[in-house]
């Protein structure tokens, strides 16, 4: 399979926006597994990050700061959800379609993550291995939440659809990665 690469510029929702930080991705396809990096620039003093060893509710990850990527299979509306936070803890969550979570999500090895904090940026590296990816060919949603030191939430994400921050609509699916 020839490696596919991508990136790109998240925007943030239009009624929660995040002054000051930029969000970019940029990933690559390469023997089934999927590796991704995202970056955050900017302001991020604004914002709350969970530290390392800091517990969370690994089904509410996503009420804080965290990385988050959607996939599905080209012809299908079930999706996979996954969470990462700085603090290290990640989630997985299966749909069936459309905001209806599956009965179970298969037992899956634990994504190789790395990140890095400085005052300028933060940096999450992941990699999902082939078997934790539903089958090719893949269409993705990428997503970032942050939360600011008042307590509100800022989303990012590839395209927003219209009305409230909904990363699991089907317009929110927008890259589109096929073996070649």
């Amino acid at each position: 399979m020839t490696p596919i690469r991508f990136s790109a510029t998240l925007s943030p929702h239009p009624d929660f926006p995040a002054p000051d930080v930029a969000v970019d991705v940029a990933g690559i396809w390469e023997d089934a597994d999927l590796r991704l990096e995202y970056t955050l620039r900017g302001k991020l003093s604004a914002f709350l990050f969970p530290a390392p060893g800091q517990e969370l509710d690994p089904g509410r990850l996503w009420a804080h700061s965290c990385c988050e990527v959607f996939l599905a299979t080209a012809d299908s509306c079930a999706y996979r959800e996954y969470n990462f936070s700085p603090n290290g803890q990640w989630a997985v969550f299966d749909f069936s379609d459309y905001r209806q979570r599956a009965e179970s999500t298969p037992a899956l090895a634990a994504p190789r993550t790395q990140w890095q904090h400085t005052p300028a940026a933060l940096h999450l590296c992941l990699e999902l291995p082939a078997a934790a990816l539903p089958a090719a060919p893949l269409r993705l949603a990428l997503a970032v939440v942050l939360e600011t030191r008042a307590g509100r939430l800022a989303y990012y994400a590839l395209r927003h659809p219209p009305g409230a921050p909904d990363f699991h609509h089907p317009s929110c699916f927008t890259f589109h990665l096929f073996l070649t």
